[in-house]
């Protein structure tokens, strides 16, 4: 089961890309990115590590995975990263709690919507440390 839900993944990265303009190759580099990352989740979800940790190391894996790739085949890492996190994006998180608002059920629109928001500030930490990293790098280097 672990190694279909990474190939899947792996399609619906693809799709994403495909969505979002990404052209040639850079389409499949998109994928194995969000194959990647879903790997990563499932990997540190199966150890028990907590869920920010996850979606924290996970995303800072994939981070690094696209600014190589980026370097490698001279394209921006945006265009590498936004497809390559679809898989671990809050999307139903963010439909629940807007679900728990509407249904005046606050208690769960709460413990939902700080969830979400721990999830997405992870992913966004994961970006910052690796993005941060790799400019302190190039700087030095020059």
């Amino acid at each position: 089961m672990f190694f279909i839900e990474v190939i899947f993944a792996f399609f619906i990265t693809v799709s994403f890309a495909i969505l979002f303009n990404v052209r040639g190759k850079l389409i499949i580099y998109s994928g194995i990115g969000g194959a990647i990352s879903w790997f990563f989740y499932l990997f540190f979800m199966k150890r028990g590590y907590s869920y920010s940790n996850c979606y924290l190391l996970a995303t800072a894996i994939t981070a690094f995975y696209c600014e190589i790739m980026a370097k490698k085949v001279q394209t921006t890492v945006p265009t590498l990263l936004i497809a390559a996190l679809i898989p671990m994006a809050p999307g139903g998180g963010v439909y629940f709690t807007m679900l728990h608002l509407i249904q005046n059920r606050y208690q769960e629109f709460m413990l939902k919507g700080m969830e979400t928001s721990i999830i997405a500030g992870s992913m966004a930490l994961g970006i910052i440390l690796v993005t941060t990293c790799f400019r302190i790098f190039h700087i030095t280097k020059k």
